[in-house]
Protein backbone atom coordinates (compact mmCIF):
# COMPACT_ATOMS: atom_id res chain seq x y z
CA UNK A 1 0.00 0.00 0.00
CA UNK A 2 1.12 3.29 -0.78
CA UNK A 3 2.91 5.30 2.05
CA UNK A 4 1.13 8.35 2.99
CA UNK A 5 4.32 9.58 4.80
CA UNK A 6 5.37 11.04 1.67
CA UNK A 7 2.78 13.78 1.71
CA UNK A 8 4.74 16.81 2.32
CA UNK A 9 8.19 15.29 1.65
CA UNK A 10 10.88 17.99 -0.08
CA UNK A 11 14.05 17.24 -1.69
CA UNK A 12 16.67 19.07 -3.54
CA UNK A 13 18.79 18.13 -5.94
CA UNK A 14 20.85 19.58 -8.67
CA UNK A 15 20.54 19.10 -11.95
CA UNK A 16 22.81 19.60 -14.69
CA UNK A 17 22.34 19.81 -18.69
CA UNK A 18 23.95 19.95 -22.17
CA UNK A 19 22.87 21.02 -25.55
CA UNK A 20 23.32 17.05 -26.34
CA UNK A 21 20.43 16.51 -23.55
CA UNK A 22 17.72 18.38 -25.51
CA UNK A 23 19.25 16.38 -28.74
CA UNK A 24 18.32 13.37 -26.94
CA UNK A 25 15.10 14.62 -25.94
CA UNK A 26 14.28 15.98 -29.34
CA UNK A 27 15.12 12.90 -31.45
CA UNK A 28 12.96 10.99 -28.58
CA UNK A 29 9.76 12.95 -28.97
CA UNK A 30 10.20 14.10 -32.96
CA UNK A 31 11.47 17.93 -32.42
CA UNK A 32 12.82 20.55 -30.21
CA UNK A 33 10.35 21.88 -27.24
CA UNK A 34 10.35 23.45 -24.43
CA UNK A 35 8.81 20.49 -22.67
CA UNK A 36 12.36 19.01 -22.45
CA UNK A 37 12.29 20.59 -18.96
CA UNK A 38 10.06 18.04 -17.79
CA UNK A 39 12.09 15.42 -17.88
CA UNK A 40 14.73 17.60 -16.93
CA UNK A 41 13.27 18.44 -13.89
CA UNK A 42 11.47 15.43 -13.27
CA UNK A 43 14.90 13.58 -13.36
CA UNK A 44 13.62 9.58 -13.66
CA UNK A 45 10.55 9.87 -13.84
CA UNK A 46 7.08 10.84 -12.49
CA UNK A 47 6.43 7.69 -10.53
CA UNK A 48 9.99 8.03 -8.21
CA UNK A 49 9.12 8.40 -4.52
CA UNK A 50 5.52 7.02 -4.09
CA UNK A 51 7.18 4.42 -1.31
CA UNK A 52 4.75 1.61 -0.94
CA UNK A 53 3.24 1.58 -4.06
CA UNK A 54 2.43 -1.61 -5.81
CA UNK A 55 4.17 -0.03 -9.28
CA UNK A 56 2.66 -2.21 -11.89
CA UNK A 57 -1.01 0.19 -10.45
CA UNK A 58 0.31 3.12 -10.92
CA UNK A 59 -0.41 5.51 -14.00
CA UNK A 60 0.71 9.01 -14.98
CA UNK A 61 -2.46 11.14 -15.02
CA UNK A 62 -1.49 14.64 -15.61
CA UNK A 63 0.96 16.83 -16.15
CA UNK A 64 1.92 20.58 -16.25
CA UNK A 65 4.50 22.92 -16.89
CA UNK A 66 5.22 26.59 -16.06
CA UNK A 67 8.42 28.19 -18.01
CA UNK A 68 9.59 31.52 -16.17
CA UNK A 69 13.03 31.71 -17.70
CA UNK A 70 14.20 29.75 -21.47
CA UNK A 71 16.60 27.53 -20.76
CA UNK A 72 20.06 28.02 -21.44
CA UNK A 73 21.78 25.25 -24.03
CA UNK A 74 23.50 24.43 -20.99
CA UNK A 75 23.38 24.97 -17.04
CA UNK A 76 22.17 23.87 -14.07
CA UNK A 77 19.89 24.54 -11.22
CA UNK A 78 18.51 23.37 -7.89
CA UNK A 79 15.17 21.43 -8.38
CA UNK A 80 12.78 21.43 -5.36
CA UNK A 81 10.35 18.12 -5.37
CA UNK A 82 7.65 18.32 -2.99
CA UNK A 83 4.57 15.72 -2.61
CA UNK A 84 1.58 18.47 -2.03
CA UNK A 85 -1.33 16.15 -1.88
CA UNK A 86 -2.97 12.66 -1.87
CA UNK A 87 -6.41 12.75 -3.04
CA UNK A 88 -9.12 9.70 -2.51
CA UNK A 89 -10.69 8.79 -5.59
CA UNK A 90 -12.25 5.97 -4.48
CA UNK A 91 -11.01 3.50 -6.75
CA UNK A 92 -7.25 4.78 -6.22
CA UNK A 93 -4.73 7.26 -4.88
CA UNK A 94 -4.13 10.79 -6.71
CA UNK A 95 -0.23 11.45 -5.81
CA UNK A 96 0.62 15.09 -6.67
CA UNK A 97 4.19 16.37 -6.56
CA UNK A 98 5.53 19.40 -7.45
CA UNK A 99 9.43 20.18 -8.89
CA UNK A 100 10.33 23.45 -9.00
CA UNK A 101 14.01 25.59 -10.41
CA UNK A 102 14.86 28.81 -11.22
CA UNK A 103 13.67 28.13 -14.75
CA UNK A 104 10.49 26.11 -14.60
CA UNK A 105 8.17 24.24 -12.20
CA UNK A 106 5.97 21.14 -13.22
CA UNK A 107 3.72 19.33 -11.27
CA UNK A 108 2.52 15.43 -11.89
CA UNK A 109 -0.14 13.11 -10.92
CA UNK A 110 0.07 9.71 -10.62
CA UNK A 111 -3.26 7.47 -9.83
CA UNK A 112 -1.74 4.30 -7.63
CA UNK A 113 -5.02 1.87 -8.78
CA UNK A 114 -6.32 0.09 -5.83
CA UNK A 115 -5.13 2.75 -3.13
CA UNK A 116 -8.25 4.61 -2.53
CA UNK A 117 -10.85 4.52 -0.15
CA UNK A 118 -8.57 5.97 3.00
CA UNK A 119 -11.48 8.93 3.68
CA UNK A 120 -8.79 11.77 2.02
CA UNK A 121 -10.22 14.72 0.57
CA UNK A 122 -10.94 13.76 -3.56
CA UNK A 123 -10.07 17.08 -5.05
CA UNK A 124 -10.89 19.00 -8.11
CA UNK A 125 -11.28 17.47 -11.30
CA UNK A 126 -9.69 19.88 -14.03
CA UNK A 127 -12.18 20.25 -17.37
CA UNK A 128 -10.27 19.77 -20.90
CA UNK A 129 -12.42 20.80 -23.35
CA UNK A 130 -11.55 21.78 -26.65
CA UNK A 131 -12.82 24.25 -29.53
CA UNK A 132 -16.02 23.04 -32.06
CA UNK A 133 -14.14 24.91 -34.35
CA UNK A 134 -11.70 22.45 -37.12
CA UNK A 135 -8.13 22.00 -35.61
CA UNK A 136 -5.36 22.02 -37.34
CA UNK A 137 -4.23 18.30 -38.06
CA UNK A 138 -0.93 16.35 -38.22
CA UNK A 139 0.05 12.91 -37.72
CA UNK A 140 2.95 10.92 -36.41
CA UNK A 141 3.91 7.62 -36.94
CA UNK A 142 5.67 5.99 -33.62
CA UNK A 143 8.32 3.53 -34.33
CA UNK A 144 8.71 0.57 -32.20
CA UNK A 145 11.45 1.54 -30.52
CA UNK A 146 9.93 4.64 -29.37
CA UNK A 147 10.12 3.88 -26.16
CA UNK A 148 13.52 3.07 -25.47
CA UNK A 149 14.46 6.20 -27.04
CA UNK A 150 12.57 8.20 -24.39
CA UNK A 151 14.03 6.24 -21.58
CA UNK A 152 17.70 7.90 -23.10
CA UNK A 153 16.05 10.70 -21.79
CA UNK A 154 16.51 9.66 -17.55
CA UNK A 155 12.68 7.50 -17.50
CA UNK A 156 13.64 4.51 -16.35
CA UNK A 157 9.82 3.43 -15.09
CA UNK A 158 9.92 -0.47 -16.55
CA UNK A 159 6.83 -0.03 -17.36
CA UNK A 160 8.29 1.53 -20.61
CA UNK A 161 10.76 -1.39 -21.50
CA UNK A 162 9.77 -4.50 -19.15
CA UNK A 163 7.69 -6.84 -20.72
CA UNK A 164 7.26 -9.04 -17.51
CA UNK A 165 6.39 -6.01 -16.13
CA UNK A 166 3.91 -4.15 -18.43
CA UNK A 167 1.87 -7.73 -18.72
CA UNK A 168 1.23 -8.26 -14.80
CA UNK A 169 0.06 -3.84 -15.27
CA UNK A 170 -2.16 -5.49 -17.30
CA UNK A 171 -0.69 -4.89 -20.95
CA UNK A 172 0.63 -6.80 -23.83
CA UNK A 173 4.16 -5.55 -23.99
CA UNK A 174 5.52 -2.42 -22.60
CA UNK A 175 3.52 1.24 -23.71
CA UNK A 176 4.88 4.65 -24.54
CA UNK A 177 5.72 6.98 -21.90
CA UNK A 178 3.01 8.86 -21.45
CA UNK A 179 5.22 12.14 -21.48
CA UNK A 180 6.39 10.90 -24.35
CA UNK A 181 3.17 10.80 -26.41
CA UNK A 182 3.17 14.79 -25.06
CA UNK A 183 6.28 15.69 -26.24
CA UNK A 184 5.49 14.48 -29.46
CA UNK A 185 2.00 16.42 -29.81
CA UNK A 186 3.59 19.26 -28.75
CA UNK A 187 6.89 19.42 -30.34
CA UNK A 188 7.85 22.46 -32.26
CA UNK A 189 5.31 24.72 -30.65
CA UNK A 190 6.59 27.85 -28.86
CA UNK A 191 4.99 28.35 -25.32
CA UNK A 192 5.51 29.03 -21.86
CA UNK A 193 2.82 26.70 -20.04
CA UNK A 194 1.09 23.65 -20.58
CA UNK A 195 -1.51 21.22 -18.70
CA UNK A 196 -2.17 17.86 -19.84
CA UNK A 197 -4.47 14.83 -19.31
CA UNK A 198 -3.17 11.20 -20.07
CA UNK A 199 -6.48 9.33 -21.33
CA UNK A 200 -5.46 5.97 -23.14
CA UNK A 201 -2.14 4.33 -23.57
CA UNK A 202 -0.45 4.51 -26.60
CA UNK A 203 1.87 1.53 -28.02
CA UNK A 204 5.22 1.62 -29.66
CA UNK A 205 4.39 1.55 -33.28
CA UNK A 206 1.18 3.28 -33.02
CA UNK A 207 0.03 6.39 -35.52
CA UNK A 208 -0.69 9.26 -33.85
CA UNK A 209 -3.60 11.92 -35.02
CA UNK A 210 -2.99 15.20 -33.78
CA UNK A 211 -5.44 18.25 -33.37
CA UNK A 212 -4.40 22.35 -32.51
CA UNK A 213 -6.19 24.78 -32.02
CA UNK A 214 -4.66 28.40 -32.66
CA UNK A 215 -6.31 29.42 -28.82
CA UNK A 216 -3.98 26.82 -27.34
CA UNK A 217 -5.99 23.46 -27.01
CA UNK A 218 -4.88 20.12 -28.48
CA UNK A 219 -5.91 16.44 -28.49
CA UNK A 220 -4.47 13.66 -29.26
CA UNK A 221 -5.91 9.78 -30.65
CA UNK A 222 -4.18 6.64 -31.63
CA UNK A 223 -6.58 4.10 -33.03
CA UNK A 224 -9.15 6.30 -32.95
CA UNK A 225 -9.19 6.66 -29.00
CA UNK A 226 -8.24 9.50 -27.48
CA UNK A 227 -4.91 9.35 -25.23
CA UNK A 228 -4.23 13.01 -24.47
CA UNK A 229 -6.10 16.30 -24.13
CA UNK A 230 -4.39 19.53 -22.86
CA UNK A 231 -3.94 23.52 -23.30
CA UNK A 232 -0.94 25.74 -24.30
CA UNK A 233 -0.53 29.46 -23.32
CA UNK A 234 1.97 30.43 -26.02
CA UNK A 235 2.37 34.12 -24.58
CA UNK A 236 5.96 35.27 -24.66
CA UNK A 237 8.65 34.00 -22.12
CA UNK A 238 9.44 36.78 -19.49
Amino acid sequence: MLNHDILGVVERQVRTWSAGDAEVYAAAVGGHSPAFAIPLLQRGGPQLGLTGADMTQVLHAEQSLRLHETLPANGSAVVTKTVENIYDKGSGALVVSRWESEYATTRSSCFVKGDGGFGGERGETRKFEVPDTAPEVSFFRTSQDQALRYRETGDVNPMHHDRGFARRAGFDRPILHGLCTLGITVRGKDFTELHARFTAPVLPGDELRIEHWPTGEFRTFAGGRQVLVGTLNVKTVR
